[in-house]
């Protein structure tokens, strides 16, 4: 999630990076709080599709209105303009709204280019987007200004996957940009489409939503799976913004590749709602749920944990600091498989439209017990209860 750098009307300076400015007058500081209440009613509130657009508009007027007053004979200060840019660049980031994020980075910089975050934000979308030479572009002018060892690591990844995704050949299709290896044996470039459109088509329908962008999904051979992630090559998928599979690879079968791509676009459709907020149990449990329709999860270890009363605690299931990736295999499978329960539980008995509302509510970066409590009128230790007597 990109950072939010914060503007503080209360006091006479702010910083961005590691500069000042002197804050605007009281006369702006009325004129400016008249301005965001206007815009802030619907601008960042949860919307359906139906009112996507009229939105989109609302607040491309919005960055209209803040250039006016940043132009020339206008009465703000260019730097604090330019935080409020970039944060308004971070929220349409978050809902994956791509154009007006780039725009209003454009417009941050225009103000202050040597912001280090915005250029970094500005490479995030470009490599979203499979624009690689872009994003190589503005990680480095962001490295320049502020020699970070994160960006510098974007930078080595970029250039990792360039070299293995040069060779792959590229079809978009609505909701898309897919990335395969075209006259391979098995895989051609339309059965991918209309295997995609199938795990589309399913989640979309269950979770009531729709991508309002392209997302990119990546079809390696096993050894370029794991050159490009790190991973095992016995993990069948991974999403970290863009959907990557190991579509060619001996022992992976189409059922196994359909599982796969269902589990891995569960988690770009959480990540959406969310606003790339929700916690580990409700991305696993959703993306288990999800490809249990395609090919049923094995529960063997939950079974088994049942039995020896060895289960996770719901407090540490639902903790927002749980590291996956510090757990030992058995306690790995353990979490997916219980979360999967849970997640199952909670879809039959509060349908899955209360499911997707909580994931909205992460997107107000509420806490799980928060977002549970408030959604489903029920503590998490009730919860917790009413399941395990189910389980019993």
């Amino acid at each position: 999630m990109a950072d939010v750098l914060k503007l503080d009307r209360t006091k006479p300076k702010t910083k961005v990076l590691s500069s000042s400015c002197t804050l605007c007058s009281a006369a702006f500081g009325l004129l400016f709080l008249a301005l965001c209440f206007l815009f802030s009613v619907s601008a960042y509130a949860a919307v359906n599709d139906d009112d996507r657009g009229k939105e989109a508009v609302e607040r491309r007027q919005k960055i209209d209105i803040e250039r006016f007053y940043a132009g020339n004979g206008g009465s703000v200060p260019m730097t604090p303009m330019a935080i409020e840019l970039y944060n308004d660049a971070v929220k349409f980031f978050e809902k994956s709204e791509f154009e007006l994020a780039r725009d209003a980075l454009h417009e941050s910089l225009s103000l202050e280019p040597r912001n280090a975050l915005a250029l970094e934000l500005l490479g995030e979308i470009e490599n979203l987007q499979q624009n690689f030479k872009g994003a190589e572009n503005y990680y480095k002018q962001s490295y320049l200004v502020n020699p970070s060892p994160r960006v510098r690591q974007k930078i080595e990844q970029l250039q990792k996957e360039n070299s293995v995704e040069k060779n792959l050949d590229t079809d978009d299709e609505e909701h898309f940009i897919i990335k395969y290896r075209k006259g391979e044996q098995g895989y051609e470039g339309y059965w991918l489409k209309n295997l995609l459109r199938e795990a589309y088509r399913q989640i979309s329908q269950d979770f009531g939503s729709y991508f309002n962008h392209k997302t990119a999904v990546l079809f390696y051979s096993g050894n370029e799976f794991h050159d490009v992630t790190g991973q095992s090559l016995w993990i069948g998928g991974l999403y970290d913004g863009k959907i990557r599979l190991p579509a060619y690879h001996q022992g992976f079968r189409e059922l196994d590749l359909r599982a796969a791509a269902v589990h891995e676009m569960t988690h770009a459709f959480v990540a959406f709602l969310s606003g790339m907020r929700a916690p580990a149990w409700i991305h696993e449990g959703l993306a288990e749920y999800e490809q249990n329709k395609v090919q049923p999860v094995d529960t063997a270890v939950f079974a088994e944990a049942v039995r020896t009363k060895a289960l996770m605690p719901m407090s540490r299931l639902l903790s927002e600091n749980l590291q996956i990736d510090k757990m030992d295999p058995l306690e790995v499978a353990l979490f997916y498989q219980e979360v999967f329960a849970l997640v199952s539980y909670m879809v039959e008995r509060f349908q899955m439209y209360r499911m997707k509302e909580i994931l909205l509510k992460f997107k107000e970066g509420k806490p799980a017990e928060q977002a549970i409590e408030e959604e489903l009128g029920i503590s998490t230790s009730q919860l917790e209860n009413e399941w395990l007597a189910t389980i019993k």
